[in-house]
């Protein structure tokens, strides 16, 4: 999978190098070793990027203006820097990588990816390929490979999706929720991707799954039902919540001690909840 996200984010400028194809399976290892073989000590990010942009294929690297020089693509970084065993950390305000003190073995075959798909499917199921796809950052084709046995089609509001087949009762039998809960942007009950089954309406999907600095959802039952923000002013924390509709009494009610936790857990003595 890691390798499959490689070659689909090269840098534009270099989509047409074959040298992007040593981001496969083989290449990886490789990359992570780059980190190893550099990480041995803490070091700027932009160090590591010059030393380490020198060991891969060019084409995994793009040209920066302002330095004057190739850097190693982020999404490298986030991917053999992981199997490099490097630690991201920050030291005075920069970007330091250091060595893990236990570094585990660089992987050279994929595994347990048809247990990982398994378990999107218990946790965030029913849903199909190509949703699975999405949340892992690769390609319906590269899942195909791995669908797990022992899955059951399955039909959610006239939509198809996959479910394991010992998850197929707690479906059918599935009763309805009455909890109120804040979620937090990056709570796995949002991370899924049947967006449309958890929020139909597209204007409301652009506000609650913003690129940067989205909102938490309010979850009502089985619906969301609006957003929330928080900021701290004092020693209270301000929740403000915007409903899609009219919230009802009881939501309301159920919220004012959803946003006492919320205050809690950011350490203020007391919240001031504001429902828009």
């Amino acid at each position: 999978m890691a390798a499959r996200r490689l070659r689909r984010h090269r840098p534009d400028q270099h989509r047409g190098d074959q040298g992007g194809g040593e981001a496969g399976a083989g290449g990886l290892p490789r990359h992570a070793e780059a980190f190893r073989r550099t990480v041995v000590e803490p070091l700027g990010k932009g160090e590591v990027s010059t030393a380490v942009s020198a060991a891969v294929p060019e084409s995994l690297t793009y040209w920066c203006i302002p330095c004057g020089a190739r850097h190693i693509s982020g999404l490298l970084f986030q991917q053999a820097g992981l199997f490099g065993s490097v630690r991201v950390g920050a030291d005075r305000g920069k970007t330091v990588l250091s060595p893990l003190g236990s570094p585990f073995p660089v992987p050279a075959t994929a595994s347990g990816t048809q247990d990982l798909v398994r378990s999107y499917l218990r946790f965030l199921g029913p849903a199909t390929r190509a949703e699975v796809a999405a949340f892992l950052g690769t390609r319906p084709t590269a899942i195909r490979t791995v669908w797990p046995e022992g899955l059951v089609e399955v039909s959610v509001d006239s939509a198809s999706g996959w479910l394991p087949e010992s998850e197929g009762d707690a479906l059918r039998g599935a009763p309805r929720a009455d909890t109120v809960r804040l979620l937090p942007p990056g709570d796995p009950f949002l991370q899924a991707r049947d967006r449309s089954l958890l929020l139909p309406e597209k204007d409301r999907q652009k506000e609650l799954w913003r690129a940067i600095g989205g909102p938490g959802a309010v979850l009502a039952g089985s619906d969301i039902v609006g957003t929330w923000r928080a900021r701290a002013s004092g020693r209270r924390v301000e929740v403000t919540v915007t409903g899609f509709d009219a919230l009802s009494a009881a939501v309301r009610r159920a919220l004012e001690t959803e946003a006492q936790t919320v205050a809690e857990v950011r350490g203020a003595k007391e919240a001031l909840l504001l429902i828009e």
